[in-house]
C-alpha cells in the first residue's frame, strides 16, 4: 500500500481516537459540576437547619456573659454594704443587689429555655450534618477521581498527538493540510475507502469517471464530491488482506 494512503489511514485511526479522548475531557467539568452542585445543595440546607441551633448559642452566650456582669455586681453590693454607714445608702446597694439576683435568675431559666430548644433541634442537625459530609466525601473522591482520569486522557492525547505528527512527516503538505481541515471541520473518519462506487463517508454513489478512474489506479488518493472527505479503492483481496492484517 501507498505510504502516504497507509499513514493518512493510520492519522484517521488516531483522530478517530482524538475526537472520542476530547469529548471525554469537556465531560470532567459537567461531571465535576453536577457534583458540586449536590454539595451547595446539603450546604445550604445544613446552612439553613443550624442557623436557629447557632443563634440560640449566641444568646447563650450573651446571656452567660450577663450572668457574669450580674454575679459581679451582687459580689460589688453585698460587700459596699458591709461598708455603708447611712441606712440610704444600704437600701440602695440592697436594690442593686435584689435587682441583679433577680436579672440572674431570669437569665438562668432563659438559658434553660434556650438548652431545651437546642436538644430538640439536635438530632436534625446532626441528621443533616452527617448526611453533608456524606455528601462531601463523594464530592472529595469524584474530584480526585476526576483528576486521574484527567491525567490519563492527557498523557494519551500527548502521545496520540507524537504519533500523529510522525505520520504526519510522510504525507505531503498539501494533502496534509486538506486532509487536517476535514479533521478540523468534523470530517471523521477524514478518509474513507470506497465501496462499490459509493463513498462510505457519506454514502453518495460518486461520478462513475470518478469510481473508474480509482479502480484504474488502486491506492490513488481523490476526493467526494459529496462530503469531500478523501477517498480511496483498493481491490477486495487486498482490503481483505490489508483487513486482517490489521487484526493481527
Amino acid at each position: 500500500m501507498d505510504e502516504v494512503l497507509q499513514s493518512l489511514m493510520e492519522m484517521a485511526s488516531l483522530d478517530a481516537r482524538m475526537f472520542e479522548l476530547r469529548k471525554k475531557l469537556r465531560k470532567f467539568p459537567k461531571r465535576l459540576d453536577e457534583a458540586r452542585k449536590q454539595l451547595d445543595a446539603e450546604e445550604k440546607q445544613l446552612a439553613e437547619v443550624e442557623g436557629p441551633y447557632k443563634q440560640l448559642e449566641e444568646e447563650i452566650q450573651q446571656k452567660d456573659g450577663t450572668i457574669k456582669l450580674a454575679l459581679e455586681t451582687i459580689d460589688k453590693f453585698e460587700k459596699h454594704m458591709d461598708a455603708v454607714k447611712t441606712q440610704k445608702e444600704y437600701l440602695a446597694a440592697k436594690k442593686q443587689v435584689e435587682d441583679a439576683r433577680k436579672l440572674n435568675e431570669r437569665l438562668q431559666e432563659e438559658i434553660l429555655t434556650a438548652r431545651q430548644q437546642q436538644e430538640e433541634l439536635q438530632p436534625r442537625v446532626e441528621e443533616v450534618r452527617e448526611r453533608y459530609r456524606n455528601v462531601e466525601s463523594a464530592y472529595r473522591e469524584e474530584e480526585s477521581q476526576i483528576t486521574a482520569e484527567r491525567a490519563e486522557v492527557e498523557k494519551e492525547m500527548a502521545e496520540l498527538e507524537g504519533q500523529l505528527k510522525t505520520y504526519a512527516e510522510k504525507v505531503g503538505n498539501n494533502m496534509l493540510g486538506y486532509y487536517q481541515r476535514l479533521v478540523k471541520a468534523g470530517k471523521l473518519p477524514a478518509i474513507v475507502q470506497v465501496s462499490n462506487g459509493t463513498c462510505t463517508g457519506c454514502n453518495m454513489a460518486l461520478p462513475p469517471q470518478v469510481y473508474n478512474q480509482l479502480m484504474a489506479k488502486p491506492g490513488d488518493l481523490k476526493t467526494c464530491s459529496h462530503c469531500n472527505r478523501v477517498i480511496y479503492y483498493l481491490p477486495p483481496e487486498q482490503a481483505a488482506a490489508e483487513g486482517a492484517s490489521a487484526k493481527g
